[in-house]
């Protein structure tokens, strides 16, 4: 009996490992949720402005290939939308990107991943729309718990910035930075 429990452990970990072997494919997806709110003591020219609130939602598909064992290379789509009182922001950007799981036995993978691609955002303010585009970059760190030989869990931590110029006036910029947690899913095919 202990012979049987020992032979099935074993295969249960080399069949986890197999998810990240070359030649497999990951479809992956994480969301992010915030809500901030701040009161500031501002004035400007006798005006005083209070309390900000702002959520912001962010979506992020991706689709990796594994061209070495534990190395997935793939193109990651991202969408945030970000509302701050009266003005909202809505960014698009696509990044082609990498993952690499340490190569551990067991359920749990720890994980890094960094991309580089093109941003676009469209902010409106006072019923106006203004339109950015440029860099956008980010890396992050995490774990994915596998559940299954085809299902894993994934809880992380990301940072990301975009660097981007106003289309009719490259001298107005519009530069931003986040950190944030992130929990999806990747669905991994052989």
């Amino acid at each position: 009996m202990k012979k049987l429990f020992l032979v099935g452990a074993l295969s249960l970990c080399g069949a986890v490992n197999a998810q990240t072997q070359k030649g497999g494919w990951m479809l992956s997806g994480k969301t992010e949720l915030s809500f901030n709110s701040a009161k500031t003591k501002l004035e400007i020219q006798g005006n005083n402005y209070g309390e900000t609130k702002t959520t912001t939602v962010s979506i992020t598909p991706a689709a990796s290939y594994f061209v070495i064992d534990n190395l997935a290379v793939g193109l990651g789509l991202s969408y945030t939308s970000q509302k701050i009182e009266d003005s909202k922001s809505n960014t698009f950007a696509i990044l082609p990107q990498a993952t690499y799981f340490f190569p551990v036995s067991g359920e749990v993978k720890p994980f890094v991943e960094a991309g580089i691609g093109f941003a676009t955002n469209t902010t409106t303010m006072l019923d106006e729309d203004v339109k950015f585009n440029g860099l956008a970059y980010g890396f992050g760190a995490g774990v994915a718990y596998f559940v299954n030989q085809s299902v894993a869990f994934n809880l992380g931590v990301n940072y990301s910035a975009a660097n981007l110029k106003y289309k009719e006036n490259s001298d107005i910029k519009n530069n931003t930075n986040n950190i944030g947690v992130g929990v999806g899913v990747s669905v991994f095919l052989k």
